[in-house]
């Protein structure tokens, strides 16, 4: 209940300030999309119908397509790095299982900033932390089991930093499996 009145006080400021709102149903991918932002790289939502990036209030789950009704708020200007929109989540109209063998593509990079810092701890740059000897966490927000025959590619990555995309497959909620690397 609480939510819900936030979020109504919160559309209620947007629209005295003119801000365009509109509820729409919008399709979310079953795999997040590797984005290079303004000063650092990340994983956002993926849709084919919107231009979302991040939804608050929304758990994602890899492997399932999501239907969503948001409310989609342009903005009266862009913000610096082209944004146009922002939404406010509402409800979950679908969640749906994709085969395990569904096929997605994933930029591998094992740096999150594109500038380091004098005082940044150099761990805090990396984007990939092994959890044993076939298993990277990525951006603490999935983990890749890469195929022994795929180490040495997956070593090459970390030594030489030098992102590159590979094809993965869905093993759970949590979990992705490198499939192959997409050559240049």
């Amino acid at each position: 209940m609480k939510i819900s009145l936030l979020l109504l006080c919160y559309l209620a400021y947007l629209t005295a300030f003119g801000q365009t709102l509109s509820e729409k149903t919008i399709t979310i991918d079953p795999y997040l999309s590797f984005q290079n932002y303004e000063h650092f790289k990340r994983l956002t939502l993926s849709s084919p119908d919107s231009p979302i990036e991040f939804l608050e209030n929304f758990n994602f789950e890899w492997g399932y397509s999501y239907q969503l009704r948001v409310i989609e708020i342009q903005l009266e200007e862009k913000y610096s790095d082209g944004t146009a929109y922002e939404f406010a989540f509402q409800s979950m109209v679908s969640k749906n299982k994709m085969p395990d063998s569904t096929a997605f593509p994933l930029f591998i990079d094992p740096l999150r900033y594109y500038f380091i810092e004098e005082s940044m701890e150099e761990e805090d740059n990396n984007t990939l932390r092994q959890i044993n000897d076939s298993t990277y966490s990525y951006f603490n927000k999935v983990e890749l089991i890469i195929p022994r025959h795929l180490e040495s590619q997956m070593e090459q990555i970390l030594e030489s930093k030098q992102g590159k995309r590979g094809t993965f497959q869905f093993v759970d909620a949590k979990r992705i499996r490198l499939v192959g690397f997409t050559h240049p």
